[in-house]
């Protein structure tokens, strides 16, 4: 029997469900979406089934450039799973999106600068896979 590849790439991958597996779509294909209702104008996150303004249920994935701010972030210098010990030390920021206060979304925040609460940033997306990608932040 046949010792299983050790220098094959991997990476852990999210799985979506019922309420993200759009968001992840978006994040594949280049872009981030969050759902907008078209009741009351409100955005929602994280995503879910009712609108976090109105308790509505008339939810569509918008696109959004993700320009925002640092609010907290954390150095991780212990990799979350296997795939990431190339990755280590790296920055996890959420950061709260321009288009209104009160969404903050993590994601990794890829700089070479000092990082600061403050800190202008946009969204940049990641391809993993056809279904799946991933939610980077880089400075404007």
């Amino acid at each position: 029997m046949q010792a299983p590849r050790t220098d094959a790439p991997r990476r852990a991958l999210f799985s979506g469900d019922r309420d993200t597996t759009p968001y992840w779509a978006a994040l594949a294909k280049g872009g981030l979406q969050i759902q907008h209702c078209r009741d009351c104008g409100a955005w929602t996150w994280p995503p879910r089934l009712i609108c976090s303004g109105c308790h509505g249920e008339n939810l569509e994935w918008t696109p959004t450039d993700g320009a925002g701010e640092v609010y907290s972030w954390v150095v991780s210098h212990r990799p979350g799973a296997p795939d990431y010990v190339n990755l280590t030390p790296y920055v996890v920021a959420l950061v709260r999106l321009d288009i209104q206060p009160d969404i903050l979304i993590p994601g990794r925040l890829i700089t070479d600068q000092e990082v600061r609460q403050g800190m202008r940033v946009r969204a940049q997306a990641e391809h993993i896979t056809d279904e799946i990608g991933r939610l980077n932040w880089v400075p404007e």
